[in-house]
């Protein structure tokens, strides 16, 4: 299996733990790298977190191997993207992202991890965007999770298609608190809960079935955000039932377009699922 180097050029006098924290490693990550020898300056593996060092000092860090707890399923996944960091790949609707019970793998996760499996890729499922069931599109999956922390703090633009009841307007900012509702995996409007922004605007107005094709960007990244949005505004996603649709359809909702800058290749990634 290939392991994962990341190599940096120290600029200042400070400890390697310090620099670790500066790159986005998290106290348990750095503990059990420098414990495992995975650390080192100038080529000499570093023993101790408080070794100081200095001004282009070469530092190069090899990322753990990690252990799949995952059930394995061999399924087809269609790939949009992957490098040595990163699989991003495109989600079925009706399929779940992650299991809903242990030991169960008709999921995406666990054909993620059949893939990793088949690749010799060391590494568990590291999930950065989660998707509903009932939403297909873009999942970005990181190969370990250091590489997971990173992207969870890096800003990730999203943009999804929908078609929702009504005719909505050409384009506006919907901003609602969402709260859990008790005993349930769905959200309700809530003044005390958290704020949800989502931007977006009207592409089509279908007369006859009386719906509207939007694009929607989400600025804030809430649990069944854009479904309880456009709920809130009377214009539910066309056969959400949860959400107060009373038409008897499959939902359409996907995750079509993404850019980041990549935090490790240090350049703009730009995906879009073509219609």
């Amino acid at each position: 299996m290939k392991n994962i180097e990341i190599s940096f050029t120290n600029d200042k006098t400070q400890t390697i733990s310090n620099f670790m924290l500066e790159k986005g490693f998290s106290s348990s990550n750095i503990f059990h790298e420098i414990n495992q020898k995975l650390v080192f300056v100038n080529n000499i593996p570093v023993r101790d977190k408080n070794v100081e060092i200095f001004k282009g000092d070469r530092i190069k860090i090899i990322l753990a191997h990690e252990v799949n707890e995952l059930p394995l399923k061999k399924d087809e996944i269609n790939i949009l993207y992957e490098d040595e960091y990163l699989l991003i790949v495109n989600k079925p609707s009706k399929l779940l992202v992650e299991p809903y019970k242990i030991g169960t793998n008709n999921n995406l996760a666990s054909m993620v991890a059949n893939y990793f499996f088949e690749h010799e890729i060391p590494s568990k499922v590291h999930i950065v965007n989660r998707l509903d069931k009932c939403t297909s599109g873009i999942v970005i999956i990181a190969k370990n999770r250091y590489i997971k922390n990173l992207m969870c703090n890096t800003k990730i633009c999203k943009k999804y298609l929908a078609i929702v009841e009504g005719k909505t307007e050409s384009s506006s900012t919907i901003k609602i608190n969402i709260g859990k509702e008790a005993y349930s995996n769905s959200r309700k409007l809530d003044d005390n809960g958290k704020q949800s922004i989502t931007n977006y605007k009207t592409i089509s107005y279908n007369e006859k079935n009386n719906t509207s094709l939007i694009e929607a960007e989400i600025i804030t990244g809430r649990t069944h955000q854009i479904r309880l949005s456009f709920s809130s505004i009377g214009h539910p996603l066309v056969g959400d039932e949860i959400y107060g649709s009373k038409i008897k359809e499959d939902i359409y909702l996907m995750a079509y377009y993404t850019k980041f800058r990549h935090p490790l290749i240090n350049k703009f990634i730009e995906l879009t699922i073509q219609q």
